[in-house]
């Protein structure tokens, strides 16, 4: 059991590694000035895959520290 906790901890950090680094910043820098990076209606293009990318870091944040807890509470000597 504890190598399946272990197992779905080294995934959960893979995928927040993963989801962070695929982000675009969220400070636009000097491209606002001229405009760039934005739609008709004054959103940024990249919005929705920022937002999707944005609930995988935090699905993958409450598996690590769910599967954390679950793996200290039944590791012998835990709590």
């Amino acid at each position: 059991m504890a190598t399946f906790f272990a197992v779905l901890l080294m995934i959960a950090s893979l995928i927040i590694i993963v989801a962070v680094t695929m982000q675009d910043p969220k400070t636009e820098g000097l491209g606002s000035l001229a405009g760039q990076e934005t739609n008709v209606f004054g959103r940024s293009a990249h919005k929705t895959k920022n937002e999707m990318l944005d609930k995988v870091v935090i699905v993958g944040g409450v598996l690590l520290f769910v599967g954390s807890i679950i793996m200290l509470a039944f590791t012998p000597g835990g709590m």
